[in-house]
């Protein structure tokens, strides 16, 4: 193949490249630079180089090492350089048929190049301005969310200790109300010896009224009079409640400022509408679906999409042997994957006129009368979603399920 390359082994800090102006015809040996504004603007003098000695574009390649490879990426894709990506699946099977085992990095430069020269890879189609920002929205929210659901546990846990039964006063324990009433009264006992309207001030910040909010206090009371806290729970303890309440609103406000930008990025998008108008899709579904995908012309096929989101079987055969319970390979975008999983359950659960979405539902009782568990039913019925999902945005036509 005779085209010219700048392969890349992306590292923290520096980074080894070589360039080739074909395969196993190299120009320059490999060589380290480092990640700063000079060592990557001397790269651009060989890209140069690479040009003139070939009269063709030069490609930039590299692995996907998340947030390492990125500024790179950004940085050649703006020169107007096609950069390609690779998956590092398909440079440790190259490392893999190697007949000694040898990791260094100017040996994975070279490893980049061949691979590179050897699959069939296309290069990176940047995504606009707008999908770039809302994909770092949905995946700043899809972690501080984890995050999140994992100081609520640890909250929950020191709650048991200091007030048994708190959470029987409120359908959600993390609302605000709830966590203004803990930050100044975390045990029965505080609550019971505290002001009664200063208890009932904090509970009138939900709006509901004053006798709804009084018969709240004298409920209050009661869970508080029949707890039973641990007698070895401490103030050591009430400073842990306190910082969890802190902690939760403090990532409450972060996650409702994520919400808000993410929403108003993914509705100035054409095809947020259209994803809306499928049951069980809401606008935060439909924000990462619009964040991950991107442009879906860059799936020529249904089946290409389906690889991307991780949802394809796995196959597995040896000789004559052909398995036929084969998982899916989640190698793709598990943000988009746990998207399509939250959609699916969102749409085949039951309403009180019947489930969200019909097609859905009916697809996943399809599966479960094939004899499918839940999970796995699950799984096939958000593949069927995604399929609706490419049908809709490529016809630009809104979700009917006539």
């Amino acid at each position: 193949m005779q085209q010219p390359v700048l392969s890349i082994d992306v590292a923290k800090g520096k980074s080894v490249a070589a360039a080739f102006s074909a395969y196993d015809s190299i120009v320059r040996k490999p060589f380290s630079f480092p990640h700063t504004p000079q060592g990557i603007a001397a790269l651009v003098p060989l890209l140069e180089e690479l040009e003139q000695i070939t009269e063709q574009q030069p490609y930039v390649v590299l692995e996907a090492t998340g947030n390492y490879s990125k500024p790179l990426v950004s940085y050649f894709s703006s020169l107007g350089y096609p950069v390609v990506v690779l998956n590092p699946l398909l440079t440790h099977q190259l490392k893999k048929k190697a007949t000694r085992k040898i990791k260094t990095d100017p040996i994975d430069t070279l490893r980049i190049a061949q691979t590179f020269y050897l699959e069939d890879v296309s290069p990176l189609q940047m995504p606009n301005s707008k999908v770039a920002e809302l994909r770092v929205l949905c995946r700043q929210h899809y972690q501080l969310t984890s995050l999140y659901g994992d100081v609520q546990l640890h909250f929950r846990s020191v709650l048991d200790l200091l007030f048994p039964g708190y959470e029987r006063s409120f359908q959600n324990i993390c609302n605000p109300t709830s966590l203004e009433l803990l930050s100044h009264y975390p045990s029965p006992q505080l609550l019971l010896e505290a002001d009664q309207n200063h208890i009932l001030s904090i509970l009138l910040n939900n709006r509901r009224g004053q006798s709804w909010n009084e018969t709240k206090l004298t409920h209050l009371n009661t869970i508080a009079r029949e707890s039973l806290p641990d007698p070895e729970a401490t103030a050591s303890h009430q400073i842990a409640l306190r910082s969890y309440v802190s902690l939760l609103r403090t990532y409450q406000t972060a996650l409702a400022d994520i919400q808000h930008h993410m929403l108003s990025l993914a509705s100035s998008l054409p095809e947020h509408a259209l994803l809306r108008s499928i049951p069980g899709v809401g606008p935060l579904t439909a924000a990462t679906l619009q964040a991950e995908i991107g442009d879906i012309k860059r799936f020529p096929s249904v089946k290409q999409l389906t690889a991307f989101a991780g949802l394809d079987s796995s196959v597995y055969e040896s000789g004559t042997f052909k398995s036929n319970q084969n998982h899916i390979s989640k190698r793709g975008s598990s943000y988009l994957r746990t998207a399509l999983y939250q959609a699916t359950v969102a749409g085949i659960s039951k309403q009180v006129n019947g489930p969200r979405n019909e097609v859905l539902s009916r697809y996943y009782q399809l599966k479960r009368s094939q004899g499918k568990p839940a999970k796995v039913a699950i799984v096939a019925t958000a593949n069927k979603l995604l399929r609706i999902v490419y049908g809709i945005w490529n016809s630009q036509t809104p979700f009917s399920d006539v």
